[in-house]
C-alpha cells in the first residue's frame, strides 16, 4: 500500500481546521495534519514529511508570509509547495510577493470545497510525477557509473548530464499539465455533448485550473527554453572562439565597459590594476566571457538591492611558471560555507525561481579549467566580499582538432 499524501494546513481558526479535517476524512488517499501558528507549522515540517502545504495569510504572531519566508530558508522545507488561502483581494502585487515565496497557488476564503479538492489532487500528481523523474534519474545514474566503470562513458561531457537532469522538471511540468487539461476537457465535453447539467461552481473550478495549468505550462516552457538557448549560445561561441595573443589590460577594460553599460548599482567602483603589456596566446573571447559572468555574479547577488559597490580586478605575472595570476574580488554580501562548496556546480542557485539559470559560475570553471588551461577558485564568508582567483598559462593548450 502507497504511503499518503501527506497535507499540512496552517490556520489560527480552529473552525477552519475542524472543517478541513471534516472534507479528508472521505479522501483515504490524503493524510491531514494541522497547525494552529506559523511557528507550529515549522517546527511540524522538520518533524515528518510533508508532501503539501495549505497556508493561511492572515495569522497573529508571524503571518503567513513570514512562515513562507522561513520554509524558503531550510534545505528540507524549500521545495514543498504552499497553496495560499486568504480573505484579501488577489492585488498583483500581494501575488507576486507569495510566488516569491514559493506559492504555487492561492485560493480565496471561502473556499469551495470541491476546487480544493481539484487543486490537492492536482498537485499529488505533480509530486507523484516529480517522484517518478527523480527515481528515474537515480536508475540512470547508476547505469552510468556502472558503464563509466568500464571507460564506455570516459569521454562525456557532464555538463549534458547537467542538462538533461535539468530539463526533466520544466518537461516533465509540461507532460503532467496536457494530459490534466486533456483529461478535464474530454470529461466536461461528454457531459455537455450528453446533455448534463453543470452547476456553475463546476464549470468554474474548470476554468480556474485551466488557467493556472496553462500558467505552469508557460513558466516550465519559458524555464526549459532559457536553459537549451543558453547552452546554445556557448556552443555557437565555442566554435567560433580564436587563438590570438592580446593584451590582458584591453580585455579586461572592455569587460567592464561593457559592466558599466547595464549596472544597476548607482555608484559602482571598478579598479583596475592590470600590468601594461602583459600579454597572453590564449582566447581573449573566452576570458571575457569568464569576466562577464564574475561581473554579472557581482551585480545580481554581490551587491543586490544595494546602491553603491566596488569591484577590484588585478593581475600580476609569474614568469618562472610562465603564468598569470588574475584576482577579482568585490566587498558585497559574500556567501555562506554551503555556497562556496556549490558555486561551481552546474544549475546552483541562491535565486531560485527569479529568473537565473544557476550556469554562470559553472561556465567560469569550465572555461578556465578546460579551454584556458587554468586553475579557478572562490573564498568567501557572509559579510567579506567574494574573492576569486584565477591561474593562467601564458600560452594555452592545443585543442583537439
Amino acid at each position: 500500500m502507497s504511503k499518503p499524501f501527506v497535507v499540512l494546513a496552517v490556520d489560527d481558526r480552529n473552525t477552519n481546521l475542524v472543517a478541513l479535517r471534516a472534507l479528508f476524512g472521505g479522501l483515504p488517499e490524503f493524510e491531514l495534519i494541522t497547525a494552529n501558528s506559523g511557528e507550529e507549522a515549522l517546527m511540524t515540517t522538520l518533524q515528518r514529511p510533508v508532501h503539501l502545504i495549505l497556508l493561511d495569510v492572515n495569522m497573529p504572531g508571524m503571518d503567513g508570509f513570514e512562515t513562507a519566508e522561513h520554509l524558503q530558508a531550510v534545505e528540507a522545507t524549500r521545495d514543498i509547495p504552499i497553496i495560499f488561502l486568504t480573505a484579501i483581494a488577489k492585488a498583483d502585487v500581494f501575488m507576486e510577493r507569495g510566488y516569491a515565496l514559493g506559492a504555487v497557488d492561492y485560493l480565496a476564503k471561502p473556499i469551495e470545497d470541491n476546487l480544493l479538492v481539484s487543486r490537492i489532487r492536482l498537485y499529488k500528481r505533480l509530486y507523484e510525477n516529480r517522484r517518478a523523474l527523480i527515481d528515474s534519474f537515480e536508475q540512470l545514474r547508476a547505469a552510468q557509473h556502472r558503464l563509466l566503470q568500464t571507460e564506455k562513458l570516459a569521454a562525456l561531457n557532464p555538463m549534458v548530464v547537467a542538462v538533461a537532469h535539468e530539463l526533466n522538471t520544466p518537461i516533465g511540468n509540461c507532460q503532467l499539465m496536457t494530459s490534466t487539461l486533456h483529461e478535464e476537457t474530454t470529461a466536461l465535453l461528454e457531459r455537455w455533448r450528453s446533455g448534463q447539467n453543470l452547476r456553475r461552481s463546476e464549470l468554474e473550478a474548470y476554468l480556474q485550473t485551466n488557467a493556472e495549468a496553462a500558467a505552469v505550462l508557460a513558466r516550465s516552457l519559458d524555464s526549459a527554453a532559457h536553459i537549451v538557448a543558453r547552452f546554445k549560445e556557448m556552443a555557437v561561441r565555442e566554435h567560433s572562439w580564436t587563438r590570438a595573443g592580446f593584451d590582458l589590460s584591453e580585455v579586461v577594460g572592455v569587460a567592464v565597459a561593457g559592466l558599466r553599460n547595464r549596472s544597476t548599482v548607482a555608484e559602482l567602483e571598478v579598479v583596475q590594476g592590470i600590468p601594461a603589456g602583459l600579454r597572453l596566446d590564449s582566447y581573449a573571447d573566452a576570458l571575457k566571457q569568464v569576466l562577464d559572468e564574475l561581473l554579472t555574479n557581482a551585480l545580481l547577488h554581490g551587491f543586490e538591492g544595494r546602491s553603491q559597490g566596488r569591484i577590484h580586478i588585478e593581475a600580476e605575472a609569474d614568469t618562472t611558471a610562465a603564468r598569470v595570476h588574475l584576482r577579482f574580488s568585490d566587498d558585497g554580501v559574500g556567501m555562506s560555507a554551503d555556497t562556496v562548496t556549490k558555486a561551481f556546480d552546474p544549475f546552483y542557485t541562491t535565486r531560485l525561481g527569479k529568473g537565473r539559470s544557476g550556469l554562470g559560475l559553472s561556465i567560469c570553471y569550465n572555461l578556465v579549467v578546460g579551454l584556458l588551461g587554468g586553475e579557478i577558485g572562490v573564498r568567501s564568508r557572509p559579510g567579506t566580499g567574494s574573492h576569486f582567483s584565477i591561474t593562467l598559462p601564458f600560452e594555452a593548450p592545443l585543442r583537439a582538432a
